[in-house]
């Protein structure tokens, strides 16, 4: 007879994997909620454009796609970063050897860490205070300013939350994801050129 402990551990996934799996779909969610908002631009001035054609107006326009682009500018911050999109300056970084890139690397994650928690507590202080003291945007359409202000409250929190993630894979002695996405471009330029 077959112990229910070992069967259960043996068909359950590992929990590292599980996290990681959980993770990886909070950063893949929060770039599709980034790429909706960039099309619900587009579809608003589209309709804008058309509406005009037939003398219809679409009040608070400007408003909402201005409030729509902070949310797509914050909510893809953490995607783009784990698929190495975020442009860095890697000029002096790349002629250093290995032991002191990784640890440069380690500095500079621990300081964005640093500063990621700074700007989403203040962030989050902001729209509290919206919230609080009812501020309302002044166009057509008035909108609790605290509405659109939790947009990018969440995309700066799970922008955070990417950083510590590739902090401590970098810390644990594995390549973090941006650094993988960046030689994997550099090799499809070097195959590209090749041909």
């Amino acid at each position: 007879m077959q112990n229910p402990t070992t069967t259960h551990s043996a068909t359950s996934p590992p929990p590292q994997s599980t996290i990681r799996g959980i993770l990886n779909l909070i950063y893949t969610a929060s770039g599709v909620l980034a790429g909706i908002c960039i099309l619900a631009i587009t579809l608003l001035i589209l309709a804008q454009s058309v509406g005009r054609w037939f003398g219809v107006i679409i009040p608070s326009t400007e408003d909402f796609s201005g409030f729509l682009l902070a949310a797509s500018s914050f909510l893809g911050l953490a995607y783009t970063f784990r698929h190495g999109a975020h442009i860095r300056v890697n000029l002096v970084c790349k002629h250093l050897p290995q032991t002191i890139r990784h640890k440069l690397e380690i500095i500079v994650l621990f300081t964005a860490v640093l500063l990621g928690i700074f700007m989403s507590y203040y962030m989050a202080y902001m729209a509290y205070e919206s919230y609080i003291f009812e501020e309302a945007s002044a166009g057509y359409i008035p909108v609790p300013l605290w509405i659109p202000q939790t947009a990018p409250v969440i995309g700066l929190f799970i922008f955070t939350l990417a950083l510590v993630d590739e902090l401590i894979t970098l810390l644990t002695g594995k390549q973090p994801a941006y650094l993988q996405a960046e030689q994997q471009e550099s090799l499809e330029m070097l195959t590209e050129e090749g041909c």
